[in-house]
């Protein structure tokens, strides 16, 4: 994850956010950024607890409970019957109700005319159970739905199938708490099954960072092994010691011995053989019989040929990440001209040897840009060029090829913007385009690569500050034509809609902000002095704002 921070600020690492808290970001500066997953160079949904039942993420498991009841339509504009073998319940409200303005895109069926006989065709939908559909229904009419880990799998499936979409962020947001060492690798799997991109983003990373407990639990016991090497395969698995992996795998045969050691030659090629110890295998083969079976079958794998200089170093790179400073453009020290170069520094790597590493370069200079990451990936839009000229490019960089990527460009060209992030879904918020301010704001979606315009801001806020906590945007200070703000707005995107809140305890400009929790801070920042005549400026102290107290109040030196 990578946090941007302002021109002003000097380079320091921000702690990595635990999963699920909320995306953050800094207003754009000369595109520095930290807390970024570096990696190293060199078959259940639900279970974690009392009452969580274990369940199939295919599809076609479920076929037999489907077809235990169907949902029959009859084609009138009143009436609408779920009928199964054990019951028929009627529901008066007319369909056409689901169009009332409330944010909800829902497909009104089309109806035909009674047959000549008297009766009514009917509209079949399959896969989706009795229960479910009186769920769905209910939320249709009322907006609001109740979920749990039993029922989560088929809301899921159904909302998918009707097209529900707004019905399927709220199972998102609830698959997202659900996740845990006992069921990330079953939430992952059904993640990518249904398109739910930042949900799969997150149960990976957790994978990734808790493999040693993920590993104990009977999920990955009971998993396949071809599922089984595509886990172990991962290169940013954060076990710090290559046994970690040999040791799950070996519990992984013993769970079924008798079945699973045809597996050990295919299943251990997975391993980075170069990352074990021979004194620790050794150890492993004196104590443990099957330790002794499993070296014995897989003596035989194919080697690789013998390499030398950087292929060789490459083959003894641990598995994992380091958290990582980046900046990104900006302007050089000397020359004051745009550049498009980029470097990294992992300060928690050596502490006694904090280098600046040379990665790949934008594709051209950029000053005054945005830079945020999100899913993985670093993200630059806008800025200026060279020639001072406002830009609407975007660019994308790949930490494992170390390589940019063009985007599809901004509605707006826009510099000195707000940007932020929300479950992959990156916000650009205000600045300027080179003749005027902006209050626009648009939204790029990182998977479908495309941009929406979203409500405007209520006013302009000049070199403002922006953050995201608890999936809402709050717009903090800034200033226009001479004039400071402490005000501060909100934005839902569920409702698509501002609401301004208390005010900063200062106003000020150049500030950066970030949310973490139930909590914003907001940094630093300047504001004119107030009790002389002049343009002498005072840094402003820093303050944080509660979710649950609704005020800002100042933070402790």
């Amino acid at each position: 994850m990578f946090h941007a921070l302002p021109p002003s600020a000097n380079a320091r690492h921000v702690p990595r956010m635990p999963p699920g808290a909320a995306g953050t970001s800094f207003p754009p500066g000369p595109g520095l950024c930290s807390g970024l997953r570096w990696q190293v160079p060199g078959p259940g949904l639900l279970r974690s607890g009392p009452g969580f039942v274990q369940k199939d993420v295919q599809k076609d498991a479920q076929k037999d409970k489907y077809h235990q009841g169907k949902f029959v339509l009859p084609n009138t504009k009143e009436d609408m019957y779920k009928n199964s073998p054990s019951n028929t319940v009627h529901n008066t409200k007319n369909l056409e109700m689901a169009q009332r303005p409330i944010n909800r895109k829902v497909t009104k069926l089309n109806y035909n005319p009674p047959k000549d006989d008297g009766s009514t065709y009917k509209i079949e939908l399959e896969g989706i159970s009795v229960m479910v559909m009186r769920e769905i229904l209910d939320y249709i009419f009322s907006g609001q739905i109740r979920l749990n880990e039993d029922t989560i799998q088929d809301v899921v499936q159904a909302a998918d199938l009707l097209l529900l979409t707004d019905l399927k962020t709220l199972c998102c947001e609830f698959l997202e708490g659900c996740i845990a060492a006992e069921n990330c690798i079953g939430i992952r799997d059904f993640a990518l099954h249904y398109c739910l991109h930042h949900v799969h983003y997150l149960a990976t990373e957790y994978l990734e960072t808790h493999f040693r407990d993920v590993s104990s639990t009977e999920e990955f016991l009971e998993l396949s092994p071809q599922k089984l090497k595509e886990v172990i395969s991962l290169e940013k698995l954060n076990v710090g010691n290559e046994r970690y992996v040999f040791e799950a795998v070996i519990r992984w045969i013993a769970h079924d011995s008798e079945m699973r050691k045809v597996h050990m030659k295919d299943v251990m090629s997975a391993l980075w053989v170069s990352g074990l110890d021979s004194s620790y295998l050794r150890e492993q083969m004196l104590n443990e019989p099957l330790v002794r079976e499993i070296v014995k079958e897989c003596s035989n794998i194919p080697l690789s040929q013998p390499q030398q200089g950087e292929a060789m170093l490459a083959n003894f790179k641990p598995r994992g990440y380091s958290e990582c400073i980046v900046t990104v453009g900006g302007e050089e020290r000397v020359s004051r001209k745009p550049t498009a170069a980029m470097r990294c520094m992992c300060p928690l790597y050596d502490p006694n040897r904090q280098l600046w590493i040379e990665l790949a370069p934008l594709s051209m200079p950029r000053i005054n840009h945005g830079v945020l990451s999100a899913e993985g990936f670093l993200f630059v839009f806008g800025g200026q060029d060279e020639n001072k000229q406002t830009l609407s490019s975007g660019e994308k960089y790949d930490p494992d090829a170390n390589s940019w990527t063009a985007l599809p460009p901004m509605n707006e060209a826009r510099h000195n913007f707000g940007i932020v992030e929300i479950d992959g879904m990156l916000y650009i918020l205000g600045g300027e385009d080179g003749e005027k301010e902006l209050i626009s704001m648009e939204c790029y979606d990182i998977y479908s690569k495309t941009w929406t315009k979203q409500p405007d801001l209520t006013m302009v806020r000049k070199i403002g500050c922006y953050a995201a906590m608890k999936k809402k945007i709050y717009a903090m200070g800034g200033g226009s034509y001479g004039k400071l703000f402490e005000s501060v707005e909100c934005y839902d995107p569920r409702t698509q809609q501002w609401t301004a809140i208390c005010p900063l305890k200062e106003r000020r400009f150049g500030a950066v902000a970030c949310g973490v929790a139930m909590e914003l801070y907001v940094f630093g920042g300047v504001r004119s002095r107030e009790d002389i005549q002049g343009s002498e400026m005072v840094t402003c102290k820093s303050e944080f704002y509660h979710d649950e107290f609704k005020s800002f109040d100042n933070l402790g030196s």
